[in-house]
C-alpha cells in the first residue's frame, strides 16, 4: 500500500473517532445543563444549603461550557482531517503514479528517437543501423500494450492514459513490420509520420491533463 494510502486512512479514521469523542463530549454537556436546570429551582431553608446550591450550580456552568467549546474544537479538528483525507484522495485520483509518470517520461524520449530515425531514412548511409535502431524503438514502443492507468486515477484520467498506451502499442507494432527501405516510399512514409502525429497528440493530452512539465521532459531527451 502506498504511503499517501496509509495517509488517507489515518487521516480518514482520526476524523471518524475524533467526531464520535465530540459527540461523546456534547452528550455529556447536555447531562451537565440538565443537572445545572434541576438545581435552579432547588431551594432550601438553610442559608449554607443554598449557598451550596448556588456554588454547583456555577460549577456546573462553567463545567458545560468547558464541554461546549470542547466539542466545537473537537468537531473543527475532525473536520480539518476530513478535508486533509479527502484532498489526498483527490490528490491521488487527479495526479499520476509514480508508474505512470515514468511511462509518460519514457514514452516522450521513444517518441522523440523514432520522429528522429523516420526522419532520417531518406537520407541515410547506414540502412543497417537505422533499421536496427527502428527495430528496438518500435519493440519498445510496441511493450506499452501492457501497461494500464493506475486505478485510482479518475475514470477521464484512466481513459486519456489508457488510449495513449493503446496508440503507442499500435504504432510500435506497424512500425517493427516495415523496413527502412519501404519506409522510403513516399505514401508509406507520409502515413507513418500521420501516424506518429496521432500518438503525439494523444500525448500532448496527457501532458495537458495532468499538467506534467513538458520543458522537463525536453531536458530528459
Amino acid at each position: 500500500m502506498l504511503l499517501l494510502d496509509w495517509f488517507f486512512i489515518g487521516l480518514l479514521s482520526g476524523a471518524i473517532l475524533i467526531s464520535l469523542f465530540a459527540l461523546l463530549v456534547l452528550s455529556l454537556s447536555f447531562i451537565t445543563n440538565k443537572k445545572e436546570k434541576q438545581l435552579r429551582g432547588k431551594r432550601s431553608k438553610n442559608k449554607r444549603k443554598n449557598k451550596k446550591i448556588k456554588r454547583e450550580r456555577y460549577r456546573l456552568k462553567v463545567k458545560k461550557k468547558k464541554q461546549i467549546r470542547s466539542a466545537i474544537s473537537l468537531v473543527v479538528l475532525a473536520i480539518l482531517l476530513a478535508g486533509g483525507a479527502w484532498y489526498t484522495q483527490f490528490y491521488q485520483k487527479t495526479n499520476l503514479a509514480e508508474e505512470d509518470a515514468a511511462n509518460i517520461v519514457q514514452g516522450y524520449y521513444l517518441l522523440s528517437e523514432v520522429e528522429k530515425q523516420i526522419e532520417s531514412v531518406k537520407d541515410t548511409a547506414n540502412v543497417e543501423k537505422t533499421s536496427s535502431n527502428l527495430r528496438e524503438l518500435s519493440a519498445k514502443i510496441a511493450s506499452f500494450g501492457i501497461k494500464s492507468a493506475n486505478g485510482r486515477l479518475t475514470i477521464e484520467g484512466q481513459q486519456i492514459l489508457n488510449r495513449y498506451y493503446i496508440q503507442m502499442k499500435e504504432l510500435g507494432l506497424n512500425l517493427n513490420n516495415q523496413s527502412v527501405e519501404t519506409l522510403r516510399s513516399e505514401e508509406v512514409y507520409t502515413e507513418y509520420v500521420e501516424n506518429l502525429n496521432k500518438v503525439k497528440k494523444i500525448q500532448k493530452k496527457v501532458i495537458t491533463y495532468f499538467k506534467v512539465n513538458e520543458a522537463a521532459l525536453k531536458n530528459k531527451k
